[in-house]
């Protein structure tokens, strides 16, 4: 807590304390604080000493007396009313309303994930703290959130409906796999299988579509943890339907894969460095900057499809650095000239080379969702037993990956991102509160860092002007 100056007073206070004199304002946390103070006389100090007494909270151009009964609630307000906003206004919310009977719980829930996740036995607490315990008007006992998961899980063509609502016709998507471990025994979805980094822990398997268009994920399937997700080509192909472009990882490389998407879907897939269909001897006839590297292209049709060959000089350079690095330290390894810094695309598209390259690179959004659901939301390891309880826990948990991505849009657009982190954001807007004084709610002062914030985002009337 800080003494603030006369001088920097902001006007509410200055209207809240008046004419009266010897008080001293402090503020924590967006929040001011009113002292009234005197001095007496120590004659064995031989000066006088400043005695303060808490006078009350500045609030609503006044100052509430300690334990005003005229004070009902002060609730955090600011994040929660920024994540049901941003849902509303993308058409997520709707959808989720419309389609299950608990939308109050599915909200709550994936707004903590967001913003502080709990276990569900801690929910509650979090909950009443927060705006949606008077908004929602809902409980979030762990007995009700356990049965609401197990509802949800079970509900396969509600999810469904629920993707079908929220996807857009012609839009790019990319499409990829992860994997999400837990210790639970009883969970059945759980098996040992492959995963990168080779641990033999049970797994499930997670695929997700993520709309290069829109910057947010529109899909999400679990599967077994033994079946790998190039077999789940077929899921995403009838889910989403055919007016897509799909971007992938070179993990769907393959003859198969290439024939059963362009039956239905637009495709864009990088080739496997040793694939017969590349044609490293092509000359390069173009070229293009892309985050200020040089890219030389070239493309070619082999039999229907399209080849974009790319060779990028800065990592041309890094592989044959690396090469002679490693060479020197007596390790045997084999550099393939043809191959360094190139990279090749199939698609059934016959598009600009730079196009191409740029939807491709667009791959790096959906590999950070990965990162955001096992990591920020804290997905990764859950302890669940129960198979629809576990998926009723991802699918709120995507909804709150979704409004993740919305805010970090808004950020994006804003030109913030390098300056607040989307957490961060929820951090200082958590420091908004709500007050219900005598049944009138009055939002609280925000601090000139979060008005300058929403201003920029274009969200200042967001939580009042």
């Amino acid at each position: 807590m800080r003494s603030v100056s006369k001088s920097d007073w902001p006007e509410f206070v200055r209207k809240a304390v008046g004419g009266k004199k010897a008080v001293e304002i402090k503020e924590h946390k967006g929040r001011y604080y009113a002292y009234e103070y005197k001095s007496i006389w120590k004659s064995e100090l031989g000066r006088p000493v400043k005695l303060s007494k808490y006078a009350g909270t500045v609030s609503g151009n006044k100052i509430l007396p300690p334990f005003s009964p005229e004070i009902r609630g002060i609730y955090e307000y600011g994040h929660v009313r920024l994540i049901q906003f941003l849902l509303e206004e993308n058409g997520i919310l709707g959808p989720i309303k419309e389609i299950f009977d608990d939308w109050k719980i599915i909200l709550a829930f994936a707004s903590n994930r967001l913003i502080n996740p709990q276990p569900i036995k801690s929910m509650q607490s979090w909950y009443e703290k927060t705006y949606l315990v008077k908004s929602l008007k809902e409980t979030m006992s762990p007995k009700l959130v356990s049965r609401v998961l197990q509802t949800i899980g079970l509900r396969i063509k509600a999810q469904h409906d629920f993707f079908e609502a929220i996807k857009r016709d012609g839009e790019k998507i990319i499409y990829d796999g992860s994997v999400i471990f837990s210790s639970s025994k009883e969970n059945p979805l759980l098996e040992i299988g492959y995963n990168k980094d080779h641990l033999l822990l049970p797994k499930v398997n997670i695929v997700m579509a993520f709309s290069y268009t829109r910057f947010f994920p529109i899909f999400f399937r679990i599967i077994p943890g033994s079946v790998h997700e190039i077999s789940t080509i077929n899921i995403l192909l009838e889910e989403l339907g055919k007016d897509i472009i799909l971007v992938t990882d070179k993990g769907f490389s393959s003859k198969e894969v290439f024939n059963q998407a362009d039956e239905k879907v637009k495709f864009i897939i990088p080739l496997k460095r040793d694939s017969e269909m590349i044609d490293y001897g092509k000359k390069f006839d173009s070229f293009f900057m892309f985050h200020n590297r040089p890219i030389k292209c070239a493309s070619y049709q082999q039999g229907r499809f399209f080849v974009y060959l790319y060779e990028d000089l800065d990592l041309r350079a890094e592989e044959e650095k690396e090469y002679y690095t490693l060479l020197s330290k007596g390790k045997k390894i084999t550099f393939h000239e043809k191959w360094a810094g190139k990279i090749a695309l199939l698609s059934n598209l016959k598009w600009k080379p730079k196009r191409v390259y740029e939807v491709w690179k667009s791959r790096s959004g959906i590999e950070k969702a990965f990162d955001v659901l096992q990591n920020g939301l804290e997905t990764d390891r859950p302890y669940i037993r129960k198979e629809d309880g576990f998926k009723g826990y991802l699918f709120c948990s995507f909804i709150s990956l979704i409004a993740y991505y919305l805010i970090l849009k808004k950020l994006k657009e804003a030109k913030l991102n390098d300056k607040i982190s989307v957490s961060d954001l929820l951090l200082e807007l958590s420091k908004v509160y709500k007050m219900d004084i005598n049944g009138k709610e009055i939002i609280c002062e925000r601090s000139k860092k979060i008005r300058t914030y929403l201003k920029e985002m274009n969200l200042k009337n967001l939580i009042g002007n």
